[in-house]
């Protein structure tokens, strides 16, 4: 079950970048999606280093959907 998670997450994040090369806003939710799932998994594994990269990862999409906000 988590390689199939690790699988999915991987196919947001790709996605979130092809959406980010197009300028659209919609790839900082695919990457909230994305890094929530692999700090989770992560989590789970105890790899707490890429957890910490995934949380900062998780952070720095919130950030860009608040700058990339529609006036």
């Amino acid at each position: 079950m988590i390689e199939l998670l690790g699988l999915v997450a991987t196919v947001i994040a790709v996605v979130g970048v092809w959406l980010n090369n197009h300028k659209l806003r919609a790839c900082f939710w695919l990457w909230l999606i994305s890094n929530g799932l692999t700090a989770g998994i992560h989590a789970h594994a105890g790899i707490w280093s890429l957890f910490a990269r995934d949380v900062v990862f998780l952070l720095l999409a919130i950030q860009g959907l608040r700058l990339w906000r529609k006036p």
